[in-house]
């Protein structure tokens, strides 16, 4: 334990070092940032020497305590005491709990990320996600799900904060088995594996995200006409100047009753293409 003597004695040279600093030297001296440093000491001096106070207090009352024990315990006559009323008991206040974005798991989308639609024929498209130092974060906390038609990249609790990546509309089916998703200091990559055409070669990909909105398509079964509809618009929305034009014009005669009576009138080498029969 230190010693009463060494305390009284340090904050006495403190408090006194820090007066003759700012009596002798401190009126002298012209230069602000020289004023500042020197003011600073003063203070950190004044501190200090306050502290090692409190800590002499602290140490009496310690000692003034223990001396008042030893006096009662020694002291065999009873003494008689007075019943104090009992204190009112004080209401305990609580801090209310902060809750954050894990407990009410409400994601953010992730700052950026990055769409590789690979060469011609290649097996994976790949998605980069950029997030410093996620190679640090528990593992368990990073997840990936894969359909064939969507990926779900969820990250929970890193740095107060909880992201989500979620594509349930894909340019193309994704083969399930081989997608998965890498994570590296810092970033996550998705690949997700593409499907084979019908002519053995992989799906060509030019966008991650379709560009019109996947539905269960039952007509097609019922109706045979319903994919040749869907072809002509995906046609129109894609095709030139010309292809339009065709398309237009095409559709025109359809809704006028002209399609067909000409000989002619569908689209080139196509024919009417069965939209005779079909509503636009």
């Amino acid at each position: 334990m230190v010693s009463k003597t060494v305390i009284a004695l340090s904050q006495e040279e403190l408090l006194a070092d820090a007066d003759e600093i700012e009596a002798a030297l401190l009126a002298h001296i012209t230069r602000p940032s020289a004023q500042m440093h020197l003011k600073n000491l003063i203070t950190k001096l004044r501190k200090e020497g306050k502290a090692l106070q409190r800590v002499a207090a602290s140490t009496n009352n310690s000692a003034t305590a223990t001396a008042a024990t030893t006096a009662g315990s020694n002291d065999s006559a009873p003494v008689a005491t007075t019943k104090q009323p009992a204190a009112l008991s004080t209401p305990i206040v609580t801090k209310p709990i902060i809750i954050t974005s894990s407990t009410t798991n409400k994601y953010q989308t992730f700052p950026t990320h990055y769409f590789d639609c690979g060469p011609y024929n290649s097996p994976l498209v790949t998605i980069y996600i950029p997030l410093p130092d996620i190679g640090t974060h528990d593992k368990s906390k990073i997840s990936c799900h894969f359909t064939s038609t969507s990926f779900d990249l969820i990250v929970t609790d890193f740095s107060n904060k909880s992201y989500r990546l979620l594509n349930d509309n894909l340019e193309k089916e994704i083969d399930v088995t081989k997608s998965k998703y890498v994570i590296k200091p810092h970033k996550i990559i998705i690949k997700l594996g593409k499907v084979k055409g019908e002519y053995g070669s992989y799906d060509h990909w030019t966008e991650l995200t379709s560009k019109k909105k996947k539905t269960k398509d039952t007509k097609s079964k019922d109706d045979p006409t319903a994919g040749i509809m869907d072809l002509m618009k995906d046609m129109y929305e894609n095709g030139d100047d010309n292809m339009k034009k065709m398309i237009g014009e095409t559709m025109y005669k359809q809704r006028t009753g002209q399609l067909g009576k000409d000989g002619g009138g569908g689209l080139p080498g196509m024919g009417d293409m069965g939209l005779g029969d079909m509503d636009f």
